[in-house]
């Protein structure tokens, strides 16, 4: 069974959201903590500036699953308040549905999004590097993949790729008192600052320039971008000289502090996209000093104009690849519990054939070993037709738990 916890930005706000993000390292400690637990067979986590969710695949049918996964998230990241009111969860085919939609970016707080298919496949990379995925929860993932590109060939949910920085990008360039000729800086030089700075180039503003504490890393992009650069050391001098400024990094704690910020005279404009956040939040309180967070899209619903040729065949198109993949589940259920069966009846009868008096002729052992393995090929066949029938070939599986149970349960009495 697969199932999924999460919280978003339409569950909580970004003060809460950063303190269940989760690092790559965090993300692979937490879902070994998981699998210890007995029951998980393997996670995915998906950890962004609007969401963090964590896609499971779990034996048995336990309704409390859910939660003791996301009070083991709340515990795991020392927050000592109750969560229950911010997180949401799926099971089954819903967790289908959402998926779907996700990688799609029809869950984005930017609809349309791009940046979300990226963000899903790293997260679903660094669980297979990390031999923490399923082969089920593997399928679920290259099906989203697969339902995500149709829609964007199929159906075109923007007529240009957008994401939350191109959007930042939008929300900035519009308020009063930011100019397109001041000196702009990016902050990070991974994907979401390179689209950044393709979203400012295409509005025209020419004096950006970016910093990363790495400096062999900031040389790379600056030169492919043809822009100049500040690394390690140069923080404070990059923030005093900038009046326009997105931050993009991932740092765990702030980087720009109200100490790096030095006192202004005129207005300066700051965009933390990053969850943890990697502004200070009391560089707020600094006379002339301007800042917005990616919760600040939601209020402005930036993204939200944007529209799909066909709404309605967008959703059958999901529909139809999650009902796909729910068939490909239930087939590979049954294919599962009729090994196990086999498994068992061959293990009984061999258990049998073991306890019979050595003396017996090797003429009359073997004609026994025949009519053993005839009842054992019998015997399943029965089973195996009766359980075919009792879940409609598979398609209702809600007798799968007790025949596995039993099956278990003969397996650990006869070891």
């Amino acid at each position: 069974m697969i199932g999924l916890i999460g919280i978003n930005h339409n569950t909580a706000p970004v003060e809460v959201r950063q303190q269940f993000a989760l690092s790559p390292a965090e993300a692979s400690a937490f879902v070994d903590g998981l699998v210890q637990m007995g029951q998980i067979l393997g996670a995915i986590v998906l950890s962004t500036c609007n969401r963090i969710e964590v896609y499971f695949e779990h034996e048995g049918s336990d309704p409390a699953i859910a939660e003791k996964i996301s009070e083991r998230l709340r515990t795991f990241k020392k927050i000592d308040y109750p969560a229950t009111q911010y997180v949401y969860s799926h099971r089954g085919e819903e967790v289908t549905l959402h998926l779907f939609r996700l990688a799609a970016g029809l869950e984005s707080m930017v609809v349309g999004e791009t940046q979300i298919l990226g963000q899903l496949k790293d997260a679903f990379r660094q669980a297979n590097d990390n031999s923490q995925s399923t082969s089920m929860l593997s399928r679920l993932f290259h099906k989203a993949f697969e339902t995500a590109k149709i829609i964007r060939t199929e159906f075109i949910v923007s007529s240009t790729p957008i994401s939350a920085g191109s959007a930042a990008v939008e929300m900035m360039d519009g308020l009063q008192g930011v100019e397109r000729d001041m000196p702009v800086l990016i902050l990070g030089a991974g994907q979401m600052a390179e689209t950044i700075l393709s979203a400012l180039r295409a509005k025209g503003y020419s004096q950006v320039k970016m910093y990363n504490r790495t400096r062999e890393r900031a040389a790379k992009m600056a030169a492919l971008h043809g822009i100049s650069y500040y690394c390690e050391g140069e923080l404070h001098k990059a923030l005093a000289a900038s009046r326009l400024i997105f931050v993009t990094t991932s740092a765990l704690t702030p980087i720009v502090t109200r100490n790096e910020m030095s006192a202004r005279d005129r207005d300066v404009f700051l965009f933390d996209m990053s969850v943890p956040r990697n502004i200070e939040p009391e560089v707020s309180d600094l006379p002339f000093t301007h800042v917005y967070t990616i919760d600040d899209l939601k209020r402005e619903n930036l993204g939200q104009d944007v529209q799909a040729l066909d709404h309605i065949a967008i959703e059958r198109c999901i529909s139809e690849k999650a009902k796909e993949f729910s068939s490909w589940v239930e087939a590979s259920q049954l294919r599962g519990i009729i090994g196990r069966i086999q498994s068992v009846s061959k293990m009984l009868l061999e258990k049998e054939l073991n306890n019979l008096p050595s003396a017996i002729p090797a003429e009359q052992k073997s004609l026994i070993e025949e009519h053993d393995e005839h009842f054992r090929i019998t015997l399943s066949t029965a089973v195996i037709a009766a359980l075919k029938e009792i879940t409609s070939d598979g398609r209702n599986m809600k007798h799968a738990d007790a025949i596995n149970a039993l099956c278990r349960a003969i397996e650990k009495r006869e070891a």
